[in-house]
Parts: structure tokens; sequence; C-alpha cells
């Protein structure tokens, strides 16, 4: 039993690992077949890096609460994302299916599970103060572009997400995505008061 779980662990890893690269490069066909995915496994392998990535992030810049709380309020967003869409994307379309919603939702959390790893090993290796020097300057205009890009992946993903999982239509789509962001702001900056969360991490 547990060789089996191993195993299935493993392979899983090796899917989430392939499909990352090609969501990279094709994010559309490679969405569209992650959408008709029916391995659970692999939603297990994303929310596990994240478990992972809190637990070493939080032995590099200690989090104001504890790793366990920190991963729940991440899991209750997560998961109230997914309800969020699946719901609202069944007054449009009654045959859609929850575990698509899953599965492609925790595939459009991999933008954020990049831009915090990198972000905690720049802490790392360049603790603050920084210096407003040239080359300080450069590293900043660098890390933005970064930042930027990963942030346009991830609205591809998140919209491509809706799209193949809800079949909804373009207009839809942004209006359920407007609507989510409306109540997605509040709720991240009550976290940031909290002291949760600096950036949501969804």
């Amino acid at each position: 039993m547990v060789f089996k779980i191993l195993m299935n662990l493993l392979v899983s890893s090796i899917l989430v690992l392939r499909n990352f690269l090609l969501l990279i490069f094709s994010p559309y066909k490679t969405m569209r077949k992650i959408a008709q995915e029916k391995d659970y496994w692999q939603l297990a392998v994303i929310i596990s890096f994240v478990l992972i990535y809190f637990e070493i992030a939080n032995k590099i810049r200690r989090f104001n609460y504890s790793t366990l709380l920190i991963f729940i309020v991440f899991l209750s967003f997560f998961i109230s994302t997914v309800f969020f869409f699946y719901l609202l994307g069944k007054v449009y379309n009654k045959k859609e299916e929850l575990k698509s919603f899953f599965i492609t939702f925790s595939y459009s959390l991999l933008p954020t599970l990049v831009w915090f790893i990198t972000n905690s090993i720049i802490y790392y290796v360049l603790p603050p103060p920084r210096t407003m020097s040239l080359q300080g300057k450069g590293f900043s205009i660098l890390f933005f572009a970064f930042s930027l890009s990963l942030f346009v992946w991830k609205i591809i993903l998140v919209y491509l997400s809706v799209r193949f999982s809800a079949k909804l239509s373009f207009y839809k789509i942004i209006f359920l995505m407007i609507l989510y962001l409306c109540l997605f702001f509040p709720i991240s900056i009550f976290l940031y008061q909290l002291k949760v969360f600096r950036v949501p991490f969804i």
C-alpha cells in the first residue's frame, strides 16, 4: 500500500514537472489536456510543494504565524477560489465538473510558487537593505520584469483554467474574473492587516 502511494506520487511528480515546462511554452494546448485529467495525485503534489515552500520559507524569514496556520489560510483561499468559479460558472454551464477546476487551478498556482520561491532565495542571498547603486537599480529592473512576466503567465493560466473547466466564452470569463477581483482585494488587504501575507499566495 505504501509502495503504491509512493509510486503514484513519483509518477505524478514527473507529470507535474512535465506539465510545468509545457505550460511555459504551450499553455493553451497543455491546459486543455490538464482540464481532462482525472489524476488527483497531481493536485496533491502541487499542494505538497506549497506546504514544503512554507516550511522552508519560514526558516529563511520567520512568519508571524505558524506554518500550519499559514497553510490552512492558503488552502481555504484556494478552495474558495475554486468553488467561486465553479458555482458561478455553473450558472452558464450545468455540465461542468468540479474536479477539473481543482486540477487546473492547482496548476495556475505554479507561477505564484515560482515567484515566492525566487523571492525567498533572493532574500537569503541578498538580504535587505539593498543599495541604490547602478547594480542595485539594474537588479530591481530585472526582478520587476521577471515578476511582471510571471504575473502575465498567472493571468493566462487562470483564464485558461476557467476556459477549459467551465467552457465559457471570453466575455463571461472576464466578467467572472473581475467579479472575483472585487472580492479578492478586500480579503487580501484584510490578510495583510493581520500580517498573514504581504502578498497573497493564490
